[in-house]
């Protein structure tokens, strides 16, 4: 409580007591005096009750901590440790981040390389079927123009013994021609004329013509009436179909006798 709280309280009390002081002095005067009738006076007072104010009481002042130093030491090796842990913790984390990267990054090129690795052998796999194909083609062309000439020099043996066996078989007609003919008087040595006759497979003549005179109308008409009187070539029956229809169809003889007369 401050000094002014108490400075009035202190004046009123003053102030009593001389009042007091006065009236008991005043009182021994006048027993010392004649007395005199007087008439009283009072005096009156009234008791002021000062209330004092309301003392605020001052905040206590905080008592000085007493810093206990094992639990500050304890508290900061925990917080060191804590970072300690942290820092660990990071370093493991970015440790296996970094782990993460490096085998993506191996499976990525593991991946690449393969994949380049299945290309080549994918290319390498169509070089290969490409040039198999290749001289399988080559092969097949071979194989090809080998069969063809072999076909060619087959079918020109089979043409020339087709031919050597239709001039066999036209020797015999002619043979059964001149057998057939009658020489006419005036046939000479020499003279020859060439016939077209039409056949059928049976050997059956159906045409016979002079398509080239031996200059003697006599050995001609001779010639043709052989061919006429003999009818039908029964050896041609044996001749095969396709040799009777490239030489047999239609024959042209050349009719050229050898006995004749000079």
């Amino acid at each position: 409580m401050s000094d002014k709280s108490y400075f009035l309280p202190v004046v009123i009390s003053v102030l009593m007591h001389g009042i007091l002081l006065v009236l008991v002095v005043w009182g021994w005067e006048s027993a010392e005096l004649p007395k005199q009738k007087m008439t009283p006076r009072y005096v009156e007072a009234t008791l002021v009750t000062i209330k004092p104010k309301t003392v605020q009481q001052a905040a206590p002042k905080p008592k000085p901590k007493v810093v206990d130093m094992a639990a500050k030491r304890k508290e900061q090796q925990r917080l060191q440790q804590a970072a300690e842990k942290k820092r660990l913790a990071q370093q493991k984390a970015e440790r296996e981040r970094l782990r993460k990267l490096a085998e993506e990054k191996a499976r990525k090129e593991k991946e690449k390389k393969a994949k380049e690795q299945a290309d080549k052998e994918r290319l390498a796999k169509q070089r290969q079927e490409q040039e198999r194909k290749r001289q399988q083609e080559q092969q097949r062309q071979k194989e090809a123009a080998f069969n063809d000439a072999l076909k060619e020099e087959e079918a020109l043996l089979a043409a020339q013994e087709d031919e050597v066996t239709a001039q066999s078989y036209v020797a015999l007609m002619a043979q059964r021609i001149e057998q057939n003919w009658s020489r006419p008087p005036s046939a000479r040595n020499g003279m020859k004329c060439e016939l077209a006759i039409q056949l059928i497979p049976t050997g059956e003549v159906i045409n016979v013509t002079v398509v080239k005179s031996s200059g003697n109308s006599a050995f001609d008409r001779a010639a043709e009436q052989a061919v006429k009187k003999i009818g039908r070539f029964d050896e041609l029956k044996k001749v095969e179909p396709d040799v009777f229809e490239r030489y047999f169809r239609q024959v042209t003889l050349v009719f050229n006798p050898q006995d004749l007369r000079l």
